[in-house]
Order: C-alpha cells, then sequence, then structure tokens
C-alpha cells in the first residue's frame, strides 16, 4: 500500500485531485521545462539580455526557443541567497518594462514555484527576480543562534537589503504569495513604501479567521509539543492546490529538507512559526493598510484554495481599498495551477492606468495620486 507522500513524489496522484491537461498555449509550459542551473551566453543583440534554449515541444513535436533564467548567488546582510533572474525578451523591445518584478515565497516553499510565472512575465517584457529567502531553497541556512533570528525584524531588515540590491535604484513591483514570510514582506512596504511601486498579494493568511496550514501549524502548538517534529514539505506545498503538481516538481520543493542541510531547513521553518505571534501579525498587516500610504495592491485569489477561506477576502480587500481579481478553479498557489492566467493577471494589474480621478477620501485620510486600488 502506498503513502500519500509516495502517491505524490512518484506520480500517482491522489484521486480527489485531477490533472488538467494543458497546452502550450494555456499553460505557458513546454516539455524540457524551465529551468537551467547557470546562466547561458547571451544571445542576439547586446539590448537582449535574455538567454534562451531549445527544448522539444511534445505538443508540436518540434524543437522551439525558450527562455531561460540565471541561478545567481547574492550577498544579503552576511548570508548568501540564492535567487532565479529573468531577463525581459528582445522579441518586443518596445514592451520593455521599466519596473522588475521581485517574488517573495512562503514559509516552506521557495523560488521555484515561480519559474513558470515568471518565465510568462518575461516574455512580457519584464525583468524578474525571485529569491530563495534565507533558511530555503537552496539559499544559505544560518543557525539562530547569532546567524539569523527567523523573526519579523530579521527578515524585514533581510528583505530590505534584497530589494535595495536588485533594484538598482528604481521602485520595483512586488508579487507575494504564502505564509508569514510574504506578510513581513507587507511589513517592508510599510517601512519603506518607496521601495515598490505596485503589490500583488496571492493566497496568504489575511483575515483573522485565517489559520496556519497544518504543516505549519505543527510547531504553534501549546507548550513546544511540536517542537523537533519532521517538516511535510511535500504536503504544504501540494495538499492547498485545485491541480496535481508533477512527481519531479514537488522533489525539487522538499529537496532542502532532505539533503545535507536538511536539519537547518527544518529548524529555520520551526523557529519561524514560534517566533511568529501569528494573530498579531495579521493584524499589523490589516493596520499597514488601513493607516494609509501603502503602494498601490491587488489581491490576486485562487478561490479553490484548501487552506484559505476566500470569502473573508472580498471584505478585507474592501476595507483595505485593495483591488481584487478572484480566479476560479485555481487553488492555494496560483503560480502552480495555472501560470498563464495567473501571469495575465500580474500583467494586467501592472500595467493598468491609475483611476486617480475615481477616488475618494475614507476614514478622513489623504488620497494620494497612487493610493487608489482600483
Amino acid at each position: 500500500m502506498t503513502t500519500t507522500r509516495e502517491r505524490m513524489l512518484g506520480g500517482v496522484l491522489p484521486r480527489r485531485r485531477t490533472k488538467r491537461r494543458h497546452s502550450t498555449a494555456s499553460r505557458g509550459k513546454v516539455a524540457g521545462s524551465f529551468i537551467v542551473r547557470a546562466a547561458e551566453e547571451e544571445d542576439g543583440e547586446e539590448e537582449d539580455k535574455a538567454t534562451y534554449k531549445e527544448t522539444f515541444d511534445s505538443s508540436t513535436g518540434q524543437m522551439v526557443k525558450t527562455l531561460t533564467q540565471s541561478i545567481e548567488q547574492i550577498d544579503v546582510n552576511g548570508q548568501t541567497w540564492t535567487q532565479r533572474r529573468g531577463s525581459p525578451s528582445g522579441k518586443n523591445k518596445e514592451n520593455k518594462k521599466e519596473n522588475a518584478v521581485v517574488f517573495i515565497h512562503g514559509l516552506g516553499s521557495r523560488a521555484y514555484t515561480f519559474r513558470q510565472v515568471s518565465v510568462l512575465l518575461q516574455e512580457k517584457g519584464y525583468e524578474t527576480f525571485a529569491p530563495d529567502v534565507v533558511g530555503h531553497g537552496d539559499s544559505e541556512k544560518p543557525s539562530s543562534n547569532g546567524g539569523f533570528k527567523y523573526d519579523e525584524r530579521s527578515y524585514v531588515e533581510a528583505m530590505e537589503t534584497y530589494v535595495e540590491k536588485v533594484a538598482n535604484g528604481k521602485q520595483v513591483d512586488l508579487v507575494a504569495q504564502g505564509y508569514v514570510i510574504p506578510q513581513y514582506a507587507i511589513l517592508l512596504a510599510r517601512k519603506r513604501p518607496d521601495l515598490f511601486r505596485r503589490i500583488i498579494l496571492m493566497n496568504m493568511p489575511l483575515d483573522g479567521n485565517h489559520n496556519l496550514a497544518a504543516p505549519l501549524a505543527t510547531y504553534a502548538q501549546m507548550f513546544g509539543m511540536g517542537k523537533g517534529k519532521a517538516f511535510d514539505a511535500v504536503s504544504l506545498n501540494y495538499m492547498g492546490n485545485e491541480f496535481a503538481i508533477g512527481g519531479d516538481d514537488m522533489k525539487e520543493y522538499e529537496r532542502a529538507y532532505v539533503g545535507s542541510d536538511a536539519e537547518n531547513a527544518r529548524m529555520a521553518v520551526e523557529m519561524t512559526v514560534a517566533n511568529a505571534d501569528f494573530k498579531n501579525l495579521k493584524k499589523k498587516v490589516k493596520d499597514a493598510y488601513f493607516q494609509g500610504g501603502m503602494p498601490k495592491t491587488r489581491i490576486v485569489w485562487g478561490v479553490a484554495d484548501k487552506y484559505l477561506d476566500q470569502a473573508p477576502m472580498f471584505s478585507w480587500a474592501s476595507d483595505a481599498r485593495a483591488s481584487e481579481k478572484a480566479l476560479r478553479k485555481v487553488g492555494h498557489m496560483p503560480q502552480e495551477d495555472f501560470p498563464q492566467v495567473t501571469a495575465d493577471a500580474i500583467d494586467e494589474f501592472f500595467t493598468s492606468d491609475l483611476k486617480v480621478g475615481a477616488l475618494k477620501s475614507v476614514r478622513g485620510r489623504k488620497v494620494t495620486a497612487d493610493d487608489g486600488q482600483g
């Protein structure tokens, strides 16, 4: 008898999930994978910094050129972070976007989760950055004894340094999805709104009734009953979605927690949960928007999320003056369930015109030109 984990990693899918059959055009994925482990040589004109590789497209039976991403290391406050960096496609230079996109993953996940949606945005003219946040993926996993505290202040300061380094003096657009770390990214935006032009929040705890997913809640048990327990990265990154994730992809999510640095990776998750006052963190995020002055924000929400109820999101968005876009038949990780639709939703918001004329003062606070959330 096979276990749930074996079914997920071995390609035998649980019955309650069906693998959606996507065409290359709708899913945005060409057989052969979006990843490269190192940057390839630049191809073409000097202005076109995007790199391509030939892959076999099983839907057409032909070799096609697909965009790649470089895997780079960057020093952030003394720790080594690994990032996926994508250059904008040079096919339509007139569509090159001025502001880069920074993706922030959730606790227990990694930058790999954005591999498809970021390539689709590269095709639309964006430069993209997706880091494995400290303690995750291929980034350094320091101990909490003097290396990194895994608390709110440490995460906010580290992400502040990271964004400053990749922004190159310009504002960036932020896309954040998941638990705890994206919420800290919002607190960074409250602290440093000058760093961000616009923000997209995807499926993260916002309402007071939104709880930690079970694999994370293990470490929030009373009297430290979850201390030292193994972290189930497979369940966290799989069970909240509407559609199945392939076994090879799930192994990428799990890799940090089964390798030579597995205990440090597990400890990073445990310490982050232990140090996070989750109830108060949700209140801080809400207050950040209610106080005003936040960058223009939209919530892009997969309404089939198995972890987070959609209903509170709509009232939260209204109260916080954030616009919202619901994605049907999409679960906790929109970037996995339907990357093409997700990329289109991101691009739509980042390229939309400000609707200053429609803005009104809410709760007596001043409305600025970039404060409208339409």
